[in-house]
């Protein structure tokens, strides 16, 4: 599962916008959010994983083994975190009190390309990512 693991850096985004709407972003921190290109950091160490979102405001890491609960502080509070790996992908599902949202990383020898869906609208938003 080595192709899973390495550096990415944004390339493009699609329906972006209307997925941050949908979880309840408010109107200035999802404008930072638009302009933002952040890079992606894949790391395992045995049957622990790491994802790391690096943007020039914040941060976003999780630190799993999959099946396992991980919380974690979301734009809508405290959410649990499920993650599997399958295949050259790794799903999570994350569940706070306002909202759901499933989302597959799905890895290549190009890059990586990411599947966010707000359970409860239906909106989805890809984003996409280059290896360096």
């Amino acid at each position: 599962m080595e192709h899973l693991e390495g550096k990415y850096q944004h390339e493009r985004s699609e329906n972006f916008d209307e997925f941050l709407k949908a979880i309840g972003v408010p109107l200035i921190p999802r404008k930072l959010m638009l302009t933002s290109k952040p890079d992606v950091e894949v790391v395992r160490d045995g049957d622990r994983w790491t994802i790391r979102m690096l943007t020039l405001i914040k941060t976003i890491e999780y630190a799993f083994t999959p099946g396992e609960v991980v919380k974690s502080e979301t734009m809508g509070g405290l959410a649990e975190n499920v993650f599997s790996v399958e295949g050259s992908c790794i799903r999570q599902t994350q569940k706070s009190a306002n909202y759901t949202t499933e989302i597959v990383r799905e890895f290549s020898q190009e890059g990586l390309a990411m599947t966010l869906t707000h359970v409860e609208s239906g909106t989805v938003c890809h984003r996409y990512f280059k290896r360096i």
